[in-house]
C-alpha cells in the first residue's frame, strides 16, 4: 500500500472518528462528520481593525460533498447563516472557511 494510500485511509478512521476528533455538523442540509478548528483562525487573523466577521474553519473528507463549495455560497451549518470565504482540498480533505457578519 503506497503512503497516499494509507493517509486516504486515516481520513475516515483516524481523523473524522467521532471517538478521535470528529463532530458531526449539518452542512447545507448534508450530515457531514468534520474537526471544527476555531483555534487555527486566531493565527490567520487577517480581518480590518474595526470589522467584526465571526469564523468557523472546518475540516472534512471532499468525498462527502457533492462538489467543492464555491466561495461566496450561503453555507448553513447548525442553525446559523455562514457563507464560504474559502475552501483548499489537501490529500482528499476539504478546509472549508466560514464567515458570519456580526452585528
Amino acid at each position: 500500500m503506497t503512503f497516499k494510500e494509507l493517509a486516504a485511509s486515516d481520513i475516515d478512521a483516524v481523523f473524522l472518528n467521532s471517538d478521535e476528533f470528529a463532530n458531526t455538523v449539518i452542512f447545507n442540509g448534508i450530515e457531514l462528520k468534520c474537526v471544527i478548528d476555531d483555534d487555527r483562525l486566531l493565527e490567520r487573523n487577517d480581518t480590518a481593525p474595526g470589522v467584526y466577521l465571526g469564523e468557523r474553519l472546518i475540516f472534512t473528507n471532499s468525498s462527502d460533498l457533492p462538489g467543492k463549495p464555491a466561495v461566496g455560497s450561503r453555507a448553513p451549518n447548525d442553525g446559523r447563516a455562514w457563507f464560504v470565504t474559502s475552501v483548499t482540498d489537501n490529500a482528499g480533505m476539504y478546509e472549508i472557511r466560514l464567515g458570519a457578519n456580526k452585528t
